[in-house]
């Protein structure tokens, strides 16, 4: 069973495959930000097709997009781009999936594709989103730029993920089998997909989540006003409380990936399906770190409760991921150590980027080298021993 993280900037782009009958069975978790496709994802899987020349075009068995912010689903965009041109080209395919799994802003409200952008009625609504998503602007933007760049920002993401919807069915790759469904936690009935030997168990977003979210819409389109509390509210659902959250199992092996999900959630989903041992944590091979390290996302008691062999964060250094804190935090819920700590770039490359990224930028904390800098926590880690550290694209075999 091999698990790669590719370097994919400041976003998520994973790729794993386990022993198939005729072939390894292959998962695409999530695609990066722009430029990715073509510098990472692009690159693996010409590399893959050349050690398997007799599979025209290459399979993979499972795409899935975890949620619809763009540093996880442009790169799949791109890809299945991709596939419609070689289609209409009437060439070969760079590659044949078979599953997308992915939920939609429109499939998590309950609307049909598009049903949310024709509901807000445009930028002038979704300008009210800034307080929400301006974060991280540049601070000489005026107040109006900064509007219209958050509204674009707003709609490019809710019409990337209605589009990938919409090119998965015109180059007919099956979303959310067996039915189509919203994918989520069921707590009366986990859902459960077979691959081969392997299952994928579904364990977030939870129902209650999704379906709180929906009453929300359903509340803002009877009344509607009040668009900023929804459009704060909907910027913080989508990513955190609506990640796919899947625990893949195969014999013994277990990987947890996380997406941008927030850890009490993922801890609530595990217990509800039935995962979490009735003592001590639930030990796995590999935990994706939820949000690329997050301190945000990550906390003391799923730190405790989930133990792994290995820790993959996948970030550059923009939006301060990884954060140190994180870091920290897992060590002081594990300080005998034992396990490897994954990094997809190098500790001083990952704070050079949050320094140049952070400088000047509207409501965002000057980077400060004794708060931030996750260099020193690696060379401690690495002259201590306990902890192991990796830097650089992610390869575990297990």
């Amino acid at each position: 069973m091999e698990f790669e993280a590719l370097q994919a900037r400041y976003g998520d782009c994973l790729f794993i495959t386990l022993p198939g009958r005729d072939r390894p069975i292959r998962l695409l978790i999530d695609g990066g930000p722009a430029g990715v496709f073509r510098t990472s994802l692009e690159r693996r899987l010409i590399a893959e097709a050349t050690k398997f020349p007799q599979e025209k075009p290459l399979n993979i068995d499972v795409v899935m997009v975890s949620h619809v912010d763009e540093d996880h689903i442009l790169g799949i965009l791109d890809l299945f781009g991709k596939i419609q041109d070689a289609d209409l080209g009437r060439t070969l395919r760079p590659c044949q999936p078979k599953w997308l799994l992915h939920n939609s802003l429109d499939s998590l409200i309950g609307e049909g594709e598009g049903g949310v952008a024709r509901a807000l009625s445009g930028p002038t609504v979704l300008a009210s989103l800034d307080a929400a998503l301006g974060v991280g602007l540049p601070a000489d933007d005026d107040e109006g730029a900064m509007k219209d760049r958050t509204a674009r920002l707003v709609l490019q993401s809710y019409g990337q993920a209605s589009k990938l919807a919409t090119l998965a069915a015109a180059v007919e790759v099956s979303r959310n089998p067996p039915d189509q469904r919203t994918i989520m936690f069921e707590p009366t009935q986990p859902r459960v997909l077979q691959l081969g030997d392997a299952t994928l168990t579904i364990v977030g977003p939870l129902r209650q989540d999704v379906d709180r979210l929906r009453k929300e819409w359903s509340a803002w389109k009877a009344k509607q006003k009040d668009t900023a509390s929804l459009a704060a509210d909907l910027d913080t659902s989508i990513p955190n409380l609506s990640s796919i959250v899947v625990l893949l199992q195969w014999g013994q092996r277990k990987i947890l990936l996380t997406g941008d999900a927030l850890g009490d959630q993922i801890l609530e989903g595990l217990g509800g399906a039935g995962l979490m041992p009735d003592q001590g944590p639930l030990k796995i091979d590999i935990l994706k770190l939820p949000h690329h390290g997050s301190i945000r996302n990550n906390t003391p008691d799923f730190f405790r409760k989930v133990h792994a062999e290995h820790y993959v964060a996948s970030g550059d250094g923009t939006y301060g991921n990884p954060d140190r804190a994180t870091l920290e935090l897992l060590e002081r819920a594990r300080p005998e150590g034992g396990y490897t700590v994954h990094l997809t770039y190098d500790a001083v490359t990952c704070d050079a980027t949050h320094k140049s990224w952070a400088a000047g930028r509207r409501n965002v904390p000057l980077y400060d080298p004794a708060r931030d800098s996750i260099t020193p926590v690696v060379e401690r880690w690495r002259r201590e021993g306990r902890i192991q550290v990796e830097e650089g694209s992610v390869g575990i075999s297990l």
